[in-house]
């Protein structure tokens, strides 16, 4: 019972931790424990006999959990009346569920509450299962659930310590299998499992070195698809429609389009049009009509000296699977166009390109794009001379006036007189002024544009108190969505964080605008392209700074998270290059920002995972599918009964090692025994070589008496002839084990080989 107990407790936190890993915050202990003291209550009636009751005790320690879990009071469970328990709980469970897939993982417990629950009721699923397992003594079922426990979450959130959590949940599964196998020996069976558990991990770390092995995920279980048919061609535009009221992806993932990207793989967003224009109300598209760019754009001549040479390009070609849309994507910033061949494009130097029809299926077409690689200080020291072109991105109300930029002497004073200008006949104006108030307030004393953005930034993502939310509260009256979410909700999703950091940076005096399209999806290194669902559509910001363009930064939380030294977000921002920011109040809150995100993974759903190697503009985070799940079972397989065959000789070797004939004599006998325990046939300790000869001829019809007659002989004899005894006694257990072979099949003698039942006699 004790070691049932130990076992119980050892295999709870391996499954918590595991589970845990999923959460980007602190560890909820009383929630923790309270779902492993009611997970071993089934096992507990198992252990004493009620096998029958233990089914009644685990429905009634599910509804405990699940009431704790997700805050609904098990008192409602009662037929009849308004009230209800069972409804809630189910539809809360799968929404906790389905957001898995469409959120940023480690996800935030406070962003994401149901997800949360949904952690802690698989913390005692997998608690309770292995408890009753182990109770009723079925130990391999009891590690093939641990595994599945570990295994599960280590799928869904690669990277971080993946050898740590395999060594644990390794170390879970053999503490099992060798104090059950230890019987009345446990303390001897442990240590036999410490030194195989050593060998295990210790080869796992030399095969993780290689870069065949060590890859980021080998399940993508978020695109399991049972289906071989083509899908049918889906839209995104409800992602990028600024209506403010809600949004909800589908429960299928369809592959929309997928990109080849030769050279060096840069996690880039995939941007297919950019919002320019606020309403007062929300943001729209500016395009002009029967043209297919977008009216007033920056001239490709306008962009940087670098942006001109083809050797700072990069390439990608784009196939259409099932997107039902007519604009072409391209990571910011795009150069030239190759559209596709059988249609018109009248203008394919623009940023944005829209065809005259939707695409197709199959549909092909390649863009270059000039992606800068920014620091902090460059952005910083980038200043405010815009071009004329980039005059309209300073009008907070679409056709209205521009605002002073960010730089102006007085400004605040002018911003008084803008507003006041506009107090009796511009209700939208005044109706988004709360905006003002807040960037002006967040941003503190910033000194330049960039860290202003960055205050902003960092603000979204974390100091304000928002909640990503796809079914936010709506606003109240003629109040505008934005000033809602800004000043009163704090609860949206990606049209909201977008759109309210870009208004709020051009009430500040910074171009910014919104750019609708994907994050970057998931890497095939198979296949070597990039692969995009309707999921990954998202908004995000750009930002302009002359002498680099437009910069994308990505206020949503549990969404997408750019991978760029510039962003304060970004696991690679790079805090030693924020010299010329000293003095400014934003400084303290970029560091902690960054702090915090060191190591974090950032995905768009769960589309990849950290490349500190990264740095490039807007590229968010690479993911290696690695080998198939079978070749790595394989391997693990195969390397695992290499290292039990190759102790099994060690130990045998040392055995045989001594020059002492009586020693010599006993480890014969040992060696012959545990040949036998290996085909799961025990003989006593206390069995005689007398006996063992017996058994040998009794269950296998083999004659050993040669070889006890010797081995008594090398164990009782006088020296003089114990040696040359030892030297015939060796020689009948060769052919001892040769017979023994010779009688048993061939799975029979695979089995034996890598058994551990030798390993702790």
């Amino acid at each position: 019972m004790a070691r049932t107990v130990v076992l119980y407790l050892l295999a709870s936190l391996l499954v918590a931790s595991a589970w845990l890993r999923l959460e980007n915050g602190g560890v909820p202990y009383g929630n923790l424990a309270l779902m492993i003291a009611l997970g071993v209550l089934p096992g507990i009636a198992v252990a004493v006999g009620r096998r029958w009751n233990a089914l009644g005790i685990g429905f009634a320690a599910l509804l405990a959990a699940s009431s704790q879990a997700f805050d609904l009071p098990v008192t409602e469970a009662r037929p009849g009346g308004e009230h209800d328990f069972f409804g809630p709980t189910l539809g809360s469970f799968k929404d906790g569920f389905l957001n898995f897939y469409d959120t940023q993982l480690p996800f935030r417990p406070d962003d994401f509450p149901l997800m949360h629950a949904v952690v802690l009721v698989a913390i005692f699923v997998f608690c309770a299962v292995i408890g009753v397992l182990l109770a009723g003594r079925r130990p391999v079922a009891a590690t093939v659930a641990l595994v599945v426990a570990v295994g599960w979450p280590a799928t869904l959130v690669p990277g971080g310590r993946p050898l740590a959590v395999g060594a644990l949940g390794l170390a879970g599964v053999l503490a099992v299998l060798f104090l059950f196998r230890a019987g009345a020996r446990p303390t001897r069976g442990l240590v036999q499992g410490i030194v195989v558990t050593a060998a295990l991990v210790a080869a796992a770390a030399v095969a993780s070195t290689s870069g065949a092995v060590a890859k980021g995920a080998f399940l993508s279980w978020q695109s399991w698809d049972p289906y071989d048919r083509p899908d049918t061609p889906v839209g995104v535009r409800y992602v990028w429609n600024s209506h403010y009221l809600g949004i909800r992806f589908p429960k299928k993932k369809t592959v929309v389009f997928r990109l080849r990207v030769p050279g060096p793989q840069r996690n880039l967003y995939w941007r297919a049009t950019t919002l320019d224009d606020y309403t007062g109300n929300g943001w729209q598209e500016s395009l002009a009509l029967g043209d297919a760019s977008k009216r007033e754009q920056i001239d490709v001549a306008g962009l940087p000296t670098k942006a001109h040479e083809e050797s700072n390009w990069v390439r990608q070609d784009v196939t259409i699977e099932a997107l039902r849309d007519n604009h072409l994507m391209a990571s910011a910033q795009p150069v030239r166009w190759r559209p596709p061949a059988d249609t018109d494009v009248q203008d394919e130097s623009g940023e944005v390109v829209v065809l005259p029809r939707a695409l197709h299926r199959d549909q092909r077409f390649t863009v270059w794009s000039y992606v800068p690689r920014a620091r902090p200080s460059d952005l910083a020291k980038a200043g405010t001379t815009y071009p004329r072109s980039i005059d309209r991105y300073l009008e907070v109300i679409q056709g209205g006036a521009r605002v002073p930029t960010f730089v102006t002497p007085n400004r605040d004073d002018l911003m008084h007189v803008f507003f006041d200008a506009t107090w009796e006949n511009d209700f939208l104006i005044q109706g988004n002024r709360p905006l003002y108030d807040v960037a002006r307030e967040v941003v503190g004393e910033a000194r330049t544009p960039y860290a202003a953005t960055v205050a902003l930034v960092a603000w979204f993502r974390r100091d304000g108190g928002f909640r990503y939310d796809q079914t936010p509260p709506p606003p109240i009256g003629n109040e505008p969505a934005l000033a809602a979410f800004v000043t009163r909700t704090k609860s949206g999703y990606c049209q909201h964080y977008a759109g309210a950091m870009a208004i709020m940076l051009r009430f500040l005096g910074i171009p910014a605008r919104v750019a609708a399209g994907f994050t970057s999806g998931s890497y095939d290194s198979g296949r070597h392209e990039w692969k995009v669902t309707d999921h990954e559509a998202h908004d995000w910001v750009e930002v302009y700074f002359p002498g680099w363009g437009w910069m994308p930064f990505d206020p949503t939380p549990g969404r997408g998270l750019l991978n760029a030294a510039y962003d304060p977000s970004s696991p690679v921002f790079d805090t030693r290059d924020t010299s010329s920011l000293q003095g400014s109040d934003v400084l303290d809150s970029l560091r902690r920002q960054a702090e915090r995100a060191q190591g974090r993974p950032g995905l768009e759903g769960v589309s990849g995972f950290g490349n500190p190697s990264g740095g490039g503009g807007g590229s968010t985070l690479v993911r290696d599918k690695g080998p198939s799940i079978v070749a790595l079972a394989f391997l693990v397989l195969a390397a695992a009964i290499g290292l039990v065959v190759g102790l099994k000789a060690l130990l045998r070797a040392i055995r045989f090692a001594g020059r002492d004939p009586r020693n010599l004599a006993s480890a014969c006998r040992r060696d012959i025994v545990g040949f036998l325990a290996d085909q799961g046939y025990e003989l006593p300790p206390s069995a005689s070589l007398a006996e063992v000869g017996q058994e040998l001829d009794r269950y296998y019809a083999v004659d050993a008496g040669p070889f006890v007659r010797w081995a008594s002989v090398a164990r009782f004899a006088r020296p003089s002839e114990a040696d040359a005894a030892v030297a015939r006694a060796r020689r009948e257990l060769r052919r001892v084990r040769r017979d023994l072979r010779h009688q048993l099949s061939l799975l029979s003698r695979f089995r034996g080989a890598i058994s551990l039942r030798s390993l702790t006699l």
